[in-house]
């Protein structure tokens, strides 16, 4: 019974653990390919202001853009001041930078799919 009981709870558990690893092994992925993202925008930003841009709708999804950009920045922030903070930190699985690295990682894929949905409205 207790058998049982265990063998469902690891089945239920597992894809929840499976997702989290890659969410937390992600995060160094995620995090170049946002700033190759980060990259992109700024030129499309840059390009729209030189051009003068009147379209309201096109008005629109550049402001949806330079938001996304505003919390890229800010994760990218984030991350670099968790990596600092934890370098003397030798143990990868520090609780704290653990957490850390999860948290970022969730925040990545978040603006991950954010920029890929203002993509896809261009």
């Amino acid at each position: 019974m207790a058998f049982d009981l265990v063998g469902t709870l690891i089945s239920q558990l597992t894809p929840y653990v499976q997702e989290e690893y890659a969410t937390f092994k992600g995060v160094n992925i995620h995090a170049e390919k946002l700033l190759s993202n980060l990259d992109a925008i700024r030129a499309v930003l840059k390009d729209a202001d030189e051009k003068q841009i009147t379209s309201d709708a096109v008005k629109h999804w550049l402001q949806n853009l330079t938001d996304a950009a505003h919390v890229l920045e800010d994760i990218l922030d984030e991350c670099s001041i968790v990596s600092e903070a934890y370098k003397d930190k030798h143990s990868i699985i520090h609780p704290k930078k653990l957490y850390a690295r999860r948290s970022i990682g969730k925040k990545m894929k978040n603006v991950a799919e954010r920029i890929d949905a203002i993509a896809e409205e261009r």
